[in-house]
């Protein structure tokens, strides 16, 4: 009866940190492949201050890779070129976005010239001085 309570707690606990031990290995692996900075990428922007999702991302060559803080994904959910992408404007968080993202990372306007998107993203002041 010990053994199966004691057997059963290992692998809750197991099935309770497999994620965080993976997200832990993901990072880890990611950085090894180049530095990483913290950079939000707003996804939406249905509602003033939201459609938010705080993520990585490093300079390769002459890419810049986004990838989603919370997602087992070793491939970049974003890849923005700099040949094809222009700064559009920069600006300060107001509101709820200063408390939901990153502290003093002001938010920049990027549209792709190929198709015309814009994008936001809000990344270290340092990171916006490479994009």
């Amino acid at each position: 009866m010990v053994w199966q309570f004691v057997m059963t707690a290992v692998i809750i606990i197991a099935v309770v940190l497999l994620p965080f031990a993976l997200l832990y290995l993901r990072r880890r692996w990611l950085t090894g492949q180049g530095g990483l900075f913290d950079c939000a990428w707003q996804l939406h922007e249905d509602a003033p201050g939201g459609g938010w999702v705080l993520g990585v991302a490093r300079y390769r060559g002459e890419t810049l890779e986004w990838f989603r803080a919370f997602s087992m994904s070793l491939r970049p959910a974003v890849v923005l070129h700099r040949f094809s992408t222009a700064h559009v404007h920069q600006r300060i968080p107001q509101g709820v976005e200063a408390i939901a993202l990153f502290d003093d990372s002001p938010i920049v306007t990027v549209r792709d010239r190929v198709t015309g998107k814009t994008s936001a993203l809000s990344l270290a002041r340092e990171e916006v001085l490479a994009l």
